[in-house]
């Protein structure tokens, strides 16, 4: 199980993008307030991944595979995902 490395790297995350966006870290859960909307990024124990709800592309699932989350239907890496739907 990776939850110990999921909640670090949210909250790892959540310490870069307060720099230019509204965002909150609390026990496994990253919101990030978007003029579009809010993303949601939570740590899910049972099926030990981060599950991402974006307003811009919606619902994304990431598994941890050599030391980097992964969505689990397009093999992206998450920062990437979030990026480029932040930047949209």
């Amino acid at each position: 199980m990776h939850k110990a490395i999921a909640f670090k790297y949210l909250q790892d995350l959540c310490d870069i993008l307060e720099h230019d966006w509204d965002a909150d870290y609390t026990e496994g859960t990253l919101a990030i307030e978007h003029p579009k909307g809010q993303f949601l990024l939570n740590y899910h124990g049972i099926m030990d991944q981060i599950w991402m709800s974006s307003p811009i592309t919606g619902a994304h699932h990431f598994v941890y595979d050599a030391q980097q989350w992964l969505c689990t239907r397009t093999k992206r890496e998450l920062e990437n995902v979030l990026r480029q739907d932040l930047n949209a």
